[in-house]
């Protein structure tokens, strides 16, 4: 991994980690970001020098947040991922779909409560 592409990776993870997030999250959405893919687990731990364990929960993670996408290569029976081509707008997405959700439990326990 190029020197640029490293120092990229490890600020992505630093922010993500301040967003709450773990770091080799952000990690491996900064190696998606900078290099393409898609990518099998096998490959970003390599890249990433993480374990394959670690990369697929955060893959996972990643792929739940609308940050990243699991794709299929014909003949191969491994999950591949790659950074969705609209990153920040699905992020955005998810982010409202959980602000709605929690707004409509807040509405139901304030409904049930006695005043």
């Amino acid at each position: 991994m190029r020197d640029a592409v490293r120092q990229f990776v490890e600020r992505m993870g630093l922010m993500c980690e301040k967003d709450g997030m773990p770091r080799g999250a952000g990690r491996l959405f900064g190696l998606l970001l900078a290099e393409g893919g898609p990518f099998s687990l096998d490959e970003i731990a390599v890249r990433l020098q993480a374990s394959k364990a670690s990369v697929s929960t955060n893959a996972r993670l990643l792929e739940g947040m609308g940050m990243v996408e699991r794709v299929n290569t014909l003949g191969d029976r491994r999950d591949f991922y790659r950074a969705r081509c609209d990153p920040w707008e699905s992020m955005l997405q998810v982010a409202q779909s959980r602000w709605r959700e929690m707004m409509g439990v807040f509405a139901e326990a304030a409904a049930g409560l006695s005043p």
